[in-house]
């Protein structure tokens, strides 16, 4: 199990053989993977980057599934059954590459509709898969809450569970406490931080969340996987003159502080 790790895209469009070795020598020892083709010119083929991370010294602790055209699982009609196989596809690729949990979000943007028993539904197949495949679904905070509520207190399983987005929550519904509130439930980490107002993606010490309240909350919690970065270079205050390898250097510092401060237990490089 990996005690630090960061998403494979982290803002530098490189080959990701030579990403994942950037990934390793900055001292990390696992990656969360895009699962998805819409960036594969530059990722290559998702199927062989779960072999590729292992080959370079990583563990793969979960992937992300694809949210664009998420809002139609809610509505009746096709687009909502393909996008519901889509998801089952991840499911279904996920045991494949024996990777223990999917990501998914149930939303995107402000404006939608009700929560409704047709995306109930169809969730519920999902966890039944996901179930018959021993492979976890972790459900991401986004802008709107009430379709992760909706969703958790309407399925019980031990496969269907929570991933905490620390930036999400801070600059989108800071008071809402969910560490707390589904503390039980969670399978996943998205750690990185802003300024409370955008969704910037940043290492964590360079926003103003209060990562000893944060860290605070996990202690409660069922969770003693990886400190899982999602962090990119984009609103770095380096800018332009930031190199990949200085960047992860940073993440991982970065990283290693939080896992020490979270397990009261030394990084050492006999322990990555």
């Amino acid at each position: 199990m990996a005690k630090v790790s960061i998403f494979s895209w982290f803002g530098f469009p490189i080959p990701m053989d030579k990403r994942f070795k950037m990934i390793k020598a900055a001292g990390f020892d696992g990656v969360l993977l895009w699962w998805s083709d819409e960036h594969a010119a530059v990722d290559g083929d998702k199927a062989v980057q779960p072999a590729l991370a292992r080959e370079n010294g990583l563990c793969v602790e979960n992937i992300h599934a694809p949210f664009e055209g998420i809002n139609c699982l809610w509505t009746d009609g096709r687009q909502g059954d393909e996008f519901e196989q889509v998801l089952a596809n991840c499911i279904n690729e996920s045991a494949v590459h024996e990777i223990p949990t999917v990501v998914m979000h149930l939303s995107a943007g402000e404006h939608l509709q009700k929560t409704n028993q047709t995306g109930l539904d169809r969730i519920k197949r999902l966890v039944e898969l996901a179930e018959r495949k021993n492979v976890n679904i972790a459900l991401e905070n986004l802008r709107r809450l009430e379709y992760l509520h909706f969703i958790l207190d309407n399925i019980q399983s031990d496969r269907l569970g929570f991933c905490y987005d620390s930036g999400h929550e801070y600059c989108y519904n800071r008071e809402a406490d969910l560490l707390t509130q589904y503390g039980a439930r969670l399978m996943a980490v998205h750690i990185h931080d802003n300024d409370g107002v955008h969704d910037l993606h940043k290492v964590p010490g360079e926003g103003s969340v209060d990562w000893k309240a944060v860290v605070a909350k996990l202690k409660k919690s069922v969770y003693r996987g990886a400190v899982a970065l999602e962090v990119t270079n984009k609103f770095s205050k380096y800018g332009d003159t930031e190199t990949p390898e200085w960047f992860l250097r940073r993440a991982f510092q970065s990283a290693k502080k939080l896992y020490e401060f979270l397990y009261g237990d030394s990084l050492s490089p006999s322990k990555r």
